[in-house]
């Protein structure tokens, strides 16, 4: 399988992990897990604008949030995602990308790599807040790569 479809099913499983960590929340209280799913997408979103050029010079990651607004932030993020992946080829995925870190550094990288980090750096947080709702005496959704692929078969 090439680069380019891997991160299109990659980016189809993160929505679906990331909308069953939030339906969980909106039904529980865990103002923990919620900040840190804010931060996974608020990261997400991020990372997606400074692939067009935004500066994150001084930009919070771990803003106070709503379960609400979880939701909607997914969804947006998902569409961004998805339309951004299907005007790639695999060969503008090697194309470097130069942008502004929160600390104001000036760093660069290929698509493809903040793509990769973007959808492991989800993938890790989600995790930590599947550990804070178990903390919380809440049982938390599986979000398994593999069982997300079983579903669709």
């Amino acid at each position: 399988m090439d680069s380019l479809k891997h991160l299109k099913r990659l980016y189809r499983y993160n929505d679906w992990a990331n909308r069953r960590v939030i339906a969980v929340l909106k039904q529980h209280d865990c103002p923990d897990a919620v900040r840190v799913m804010s931060h996974v997408l608020i990261t997400e979103k991020e990372y997606y604008e400074r692939m067009f050029g935004k500066d994150s010079t001084g930009f919070d990651f771990w803003p106070d949030a709503d379960p609400e607004g979880l939701g909607a932030l997914a969804m947006k993020n998902a569409e961004d995602y998805e339309r951004l992946l299907e005007n790639f080829d695999d060969e503008g995925l090697g194309q470097i990308i130069r942008y502004r870190t929160s600390a104001g550094s000036s760093v660069k990288n290929t698509f493809r790599d903040v793509l990769s980090h973007v959808a492991l750096h989800s993938a890790g947080h989600r995790g930590q807040a599947l550990t804070l709702l178990r903390q919380s005496g809440i049982e938390p959704p599986v979000v398994d790569y593999i069982i997300y692929r079983r579903e669709l078969q």
